[in-house]
């Protein structure tokens, strides 16, 4: 089975106004934020990692968009499937075992390319960025806000199937800062390793994934 969405009264509401172009810079009105959660992290990538990034980037760019976008098709309409487009998708190497993972079962969608700002954030930095997914589990408490658990989930492709993880905590960290500014509270965060023939969950501590952003933010900061 595909992602399930819950019920619209549980779909999280975004922060009103917020914009991103197709330069993928946000806006919030005619205030343009000078960076987004991406950016910040690149700013810790060192030259030789930035020169592979963009020497790959006809490979990974197109898998990546695609892939996403079947996920927030699925995500947000219930009833997606992977062989419903009349073309057939493309990297279904890649969606058919990321709409077909067990987690499916156990949750339901709470939001979907999900925009978040924040103002004067760590030093006077405004920053904006979107997070994958995010997903609540039936039948639990959170301890945190009440209702049913909460997951913030970052979604990544992969183009061997024998790659190995990386961190993932900064992004998520930054994605966690951002909803926090705005009363969303998440009790974990996940990242989804989506890759040929096979999709893995990992989740992460709200802990870890915060100290990580916070050392990121130090580090743009200072190389700013």
């Amino acid at each position: 089975m595909p992602p399930r969405p819950a019920a619209p009264h549980h779909w999280l509401a975004p922060p009103a106004d917020l914009e991103r172009d197709q330069e993928h810079i946000y806006w919030l009105g005619d205030f343009r934020f000078p960076v987004s959660i991406t950016g910040v992290l690149a700013a810790g990538k060192s030259a030789i990692a930035k020169e592979r990034i963009e020497a790959t980037r006809d490979q990974w760019e197109a898998r990546g968009t695609q892939v996403h976008l079947a996920l927030e098709l699925a995500a947000t309409s219930g009833d997606f499937h992977a062989d419903h487009h009349p073309n057939c998708w493309p990297y279904l190497d890649w969606i058919e075992p990321l709409l077909g993972h067990a987690i499916w079962q156990q949750v339901e969608v709470i939001a979907s390319e999900f925009p978040l700002y924040a103002l004067d954030h760590h030093g006077g930095l405004s920053i904006a960025g979107t997070f994958d997914l995010a997903w609540q589990q039936p039948g639990t408490v959170s301890p945190l806000h009440g209702g049913p658990l909460r997951t913030l989930v970052d979604l990544k492709t992969q183009a061997n199937p024998k790659a190995g993880a990386y961190d993932t905590t900064p992004q998520l960290g930054g994605y966690l800062t951002l909803a926090a500014h705005h009363g969303l509270v998440f009790d974990q965060a996940a990242t989804l390793w989506c890759r040929p023939g096979k999709t893995q969950l990992t989740t992460h501590a709200i802990e870890t994934c915060l100290d990580a952003w916070s050392l990121a933010v130090h580090h743009y900061l200072n190389s700013s």
